[in-house]
């Protein structure tokens, strides 16, 4: 979420997402309001599309994949009828299993098309494969592209870079790289996409792929300024905050015209906010400089990763990004200090927070469905009713009722 922040991304495709179908985990909403997923049975494959807070997207149809593979959504940006394709592709039989999907996605479609995901595949291998090679044939490659082509879409990243060689996977077992994750964006609107590139490997084994495109009539972002809790927090500003504090209530409430006394907190209200801006701007500046600088390492010995292979490179490589993680996790403590705040100024005060927990409470302990001793599951209130009379009644031998209660009739 920090880095997709950073870049400032608006819509993000995930694959392997590895949710299962009945543990889909509640994704943070902060950034990110809108949440779509295809998950699997098992802990394995999934693919996910997160759509930012600030973009107005209105969904109207899903094709989900029961097996995890692809993600369709259809709905409208503004007045713009757009098409999100998410695509995780086998390791083996890829092609036929792209042809089926795109053919799928095909009858979907509407408006402006935008494909991204893992091929598993590489379109160009003299290109887009450190060693030239592919195992799968030039036909079906080729197949591959005219399938494309029929749909009506382009390589973005390929259009923006038409001889260049750079790859998003690092295969260790074959000590190769490859460009195996794509966007693809519909040809009618080639004339929105303003640029591509891909970034580096840093917290998973595939580098992400970005694409910016300009959309018309999209309405401005609202902002609305929040204090940062870290840094009232940090020991390390308390003296600067507090010999601030002593110098204002110092300078305006001595004097014969000093203001009245709520006058005087008022100012002070705003003013502290102006230095908690200022404070808070400089950290970010620092933390994303430092940032900045890391991924421009971890970018350069990727760089000559990808060109010599060296195993003292590799290690100056994963100790890059084992700083850059420990960087990101800012983020997280800033997160977890705000949800204890949220808990504490809650406390046991019947609001919204306990009642929501009362009512995921209520809703997991509910019961839907017994099943008796002679196997069969009732799934209607009265028969679930009168399965916990006859339990009670074989347990503590009690006689047989006259009756159910009334709210328990049929």
């Amino acid at each position: 979420m920090a880095l997709l922040q950073r870049d400032k991304v608006s819509v993000a495709f995930f694959q392997e997402t590895h949710f299962k179908i009945d543990r889909v985990p509640k994704m943070p909403h902060r950034r990110f309001s809108q949440w779509y997923h295809s998950p699997y049975t098992a802990a394995s494959r999934g693919v996910s599309i997160g759509i930012h807070k600030q973009l107005p997207f209105k969904l109207s149809a899903t094709s989900i994949d029961p097996e995890g593979r692809y993600l369709f959504l259809k709905g409208s940006i503004a007045d713009t009828p757009v098409t999100l394709a998410n695509i995780y592709a086998p390791n083996r039989r890829q092609v036929p299993w792209l042809l089926q999907t795109l053919a799928l996605l095909s009858s979907f479609k509407e408006g402006l098309v935008i494909i991204g995901g893992d091929f598993n595949a590489t379109l160009d291998p003299l290109l887009d494969s450190s060693t030239g090679q592919s195992a799968i044939t030039h036909v079906r490659l080729w197949r591959l592209k005219v399938a494309l082509q029929n749909l009506g879409v382009f390589d973005v990243w390929r259009t923006f870079h038409p001889s260049g060689k750079d790859y998003s996977f690092f295969s260790r077992a074959k000590s190769s790289y490859q460009r195996l994750d794509y966007l693809f964006l519909s040809s009618t609107h080639a004339h929105s996409a303003l640029h591509a590139h891909i970034g580096d490997i840093t917290l998973s084994d595939h580098a992400p792929v970005f694409m910016k495109i300009s959309l018309q009539d999209l309405p401005k972002r609202e902002w609305h300024w929040r204090v940062n809790d870290t840094i009232i927090s940090d020991p390390s500003h308390t003296p600067r905050l507090s010999s601030f504090l002593k110098e204002f209530f110092t300078n305006n409430s001595s004097g014969p015209d000093a203001p009245s006394p709520s006058i005087i907190w008022e100012a002070h209200k705003a003013t502290v906010r102006g230095e908690l801006i200022a404070l808070g701007t400089h950290l970010k500046k620092k933390r994303t400089q430092e940032i900045t600088e890391l991924l421009s390492k971890i970018r350069k010995l990727e760089l000559s990763h990808k060109r010599s292979q060296a195993l003292d490179c590799a290690s100056e490589l994963a100790a890059a990004r084992s700083q850059l993680k420990n960087k990101l996790n800012v983020t997280s403590a800033k997160i977890l200090l705000r949800a204890k705040f949220r808990s504490y100024a809650h406390g046991d005060n019947g609001n919204r927070l306990m009642t929501a927990l009362v009512q995921k409470q209520k809703a997991d302990s509910f019961i839907t469905a017994i099943r008796d001793d002679q196997g069969t599951i009732h799934k209607r209130t009265p028969d679930i009713a009168k399965a916990f009379c006859a339990f009670y009644k074989g347990l503590y031998n009690l006689p047989p009722p006259q009756s159910l209660p009334s709210r328990f009739a049929a």
